[in-house]
């Protein structure tokens, strides 16, 4: 409702444009699923920065930072992880910037995100374990 969603629906696409005209081709929607169900750990932490960096300026300032935290924080109420630590990644963003080597560094040292990164990306599994998870409730 409050546009969060969307804004990283956008920041997906864009780190997924790989030409950036606005689209995404067969062979850039074939990388996507690629790094999304094979990739290794440090694929996707390099993929998730480009999400991150919204300028690409190859830097994530505060700002870009704010909106790492606040998402973290929604997906952990949505799957039911506790919410990370901000401590990870905000101290680096105290002085400024976070390079793609720091955030890298940051991110393998915080357990919520490894996880988050190592899930099982099996939409049936998914979806099995999300009516699980609401039948355990009644």
């Amino acid at each position: 409702p409050t546009g969060e969603a969307s804004e990283y629906a956008e920041n997906m696409f864009r780190a997924f444009d790989k030409n950036g005209d606005n689209t995404i081709d067969f062979l850039e929607f074939v990388a996507a699923l690629n790094l999304v169900f094979r990739g290794d750990l440090e694929h996707k932490l390099r993929w998730s920065f480009k999400v991150y960096d919204k300028d690409g300026n190859g830097f994530v300032d505060r700002e870009e930072l704010r909106a790492i935290v606040e998402v973290s924080h929604i997906l952990s109420k949505a799957t039911g992880y506790k919410t990370p630590s901000p401590h990870t990644l905000s101290a680096e963003g105290t002085r400024g910037n976070i390079t793609l080597d720091e955030f890298v560094e940051g991110a393998k040292k915080d357990p919520w995100i490894l996880n988050m990164l190592r899930l099982d990306m099996n939409p049936y599994s998914w979806v099995l374990d999300q009516k699980r998870r609401k039948s355990a409730h009644f």
